[in-house]
């Protein structure tokens, strides 16, 4: 997969982190060339593995776009919760087409539910190269 810094959401970002915003926020204008023209896919893959205390936690990844870079309006255009179990170390879990109704800027929020995690770390980024089967 390709992947350029302008798209990277977050990189390594760690679990125990998990609830609220990607580290960073992707400015559609700003993104040149892997944009211009290109499908973009978004990759949520996990790092290190994910767990908790009594293995009961649950991951909620989600897309949102906004006209303001500090998303007073959020618009979620796409969300997926994973389990724990499912969060093994360096598993894509979630790979998916920009879906349209993309305003200027997109950005993951990540919400944790059940118990809280205690380790691991997410990589989530846009890329036009990825093999989506």
């Amino acid at each position: 997969m390709i992947k350029d810094n302008n798209l990277i959401f977050s990189a390594l970002q760690v679990a125990t982190d998990l609830t609220g915003a990607s580290t960073n926020v992707v400015d559609l204008t700003k993104a040149g060339d892997a944009v211009a023209g290109a499908e973009l896919y978004l990759v949520v893959r996990v790092g290190t593995a994910m767990s908790s205390s009594g293995k009961g936690a649950t991951a909620k990844f989600t897309l949102q776009t906004s006209t303001t870079e500090i998303f007073t309006s959020a618009i979620v255009l796409a969300e997926i919760s994973i389990v724990e179990a499912s969060l093994t170390v360096n598993k894509i879990v979630w790979k998916l087409k920009l879906p349209p109704g993309c305003k200027q800027y997109i950005r993951m929020y990540y919400t944790e539910s059940g118990e809280a995690f205690t380790a691991g770390t997410i990589d989530a980024f846009l890329t036009p190269d990825v093999n989506i089967s």
